[in-house]
């Protein structure tokens, strides 16, 4: 028969590696159970008839983390053992598995927490963003974007609720997006992870938009609108919910042509992207970088310009291939 310490380490390392099985279990299960942060590819009709693709990841790996706890994980799995540990140990492993017994009070609990999914609906206020202690119920960032004027902010933030409603802004993510990897393929975007000062990065590649394909899906500029409003309240709600949080947006302009930019269609749905997410998503931009940017952008620019507060135009950087992008 091995030695008592022995024994006891190997108990003390089945308890690891049981711990360890268990919360990747336990991982695997949340994600199956919240869809939301995994969205399967589905088939794309493309100029060569339909396909399945996969698509960039909607969320990075990086920004993945901070959603299933994987420090935790990790620190739930470390190597080594204490002596409190090995003691517990050698006292669990003396028993059988019929003594371990969960009480009745712990199985109804854990049917419980089964049974309620997670609340995918989303209101236009949040705990902490200045709303309960407005006599208006006026989230903070919409005085900030009126620059302290009650009326206006006031009007801004009642035209925001209507804008809700017409759209059903607050149920969005509870519902199917049978669109979405159809969108994703007209206008690539993407979550590239955390900039130096722990901001979300949000990555578009403007020449990539394909109003072509829109068309072969049977797809509308207002499909994609909506598509964006659906990304937006994820990263707002569940990938970043603090009422404070704000991005780095990254317009990477590689391959665009000014013959592109310059299409009505394409000026259309720039217009209305701008406007909507100006008026109703305010205070959210950390800075807004237009890398590998032509010539000819600020022709572009000036298009939009008049569309951007004074506030927004001061956070763009506008950076051309070379070093100084670099």
């Amino acid at each position: 028969m091995p030695p008592l310490a022995a024994q006891s380490s190997s108990a003390g390392l089945l308890l690891v590696v049981t711990a360890l099985l268990t919360d990747c279990l336990n991982l695997a299960s949340a994600n199956k159970a919240h869809d939301v942060y995994r969205i399967s590819p589905s088939a794309v009709h493309s100029r060569r008839g339909w396909y399945n693709r996969r698509n960039l990841p909607f969320i990075s790996s990086s920004a993945a983390s901070s959603l299933v706890g994987w420090e935790e994980l990790v620190l739930n799995t470390r190597g080594g053992s204490t002596v409190e540990e090995e003691t517990t140990a050698s006292e669990v492993g003396e028993g059988t598995s019929d003594d371990i017994v969960p009480s009745d009070e712990t199985v109804e609990e854990t049917d419980e927490a089964e049974a309620q999914p997670r609340n995918l609906t989303f209101t236009a206020t949040s705990p902490d963003d200045g709303s309960a202690e407005d006599p208006d119920g006026i989230p903070a960032r919409w005085f900030d974007m009126k620059k302290g004027d009650r009326e206006e902010a006031n009007e801004a933030f009642e035209t925001h609720l209507a804008w809700r409603e017409e759209f059903n802004v607050d149920t969005m993510l509870e519902r199917p997006h049978p669109k979405f990897d159809v969108c994703k393929q007209m206008a690539p975007h993407y979550f590239a992870g955390r900039d130096p000062h722990n901001n979300i990065i949000f990555v578009q590649r403007p020449a990539h938009v394909d109003f072509e394909l829109m068309r072969m899906n049977n797809a509308t500029i207002e499909d994609l609108l909506l598509h964006y409003v659906y990304v937006i309240q994820y990263c707002w709600n569940i990938m970043e919910p603090a009422p404070d949080a704000v991005m780095t947006n990254v317009l990477d302009m590689r391959g665009s042509s000014f013959r592109q930019m310059s299409n009505s269609e394409y000026i259309e749905f720039g217009k209305r992207f701008v406007s909507m997410m100006s008026a109703n998503y305010p205070g959210r931009s950390y800075k807004t970088l237009i890398i590998n940017a032509p010539t000819w952008i600020n022709v572009l620019y000036k298009i939009f310009k008049p569309m951007l507060r004074e506030s927004t135009r001061q956070k763009i950087i506008i950076l051309k291939a070379g070093e100084e992008q670099d």
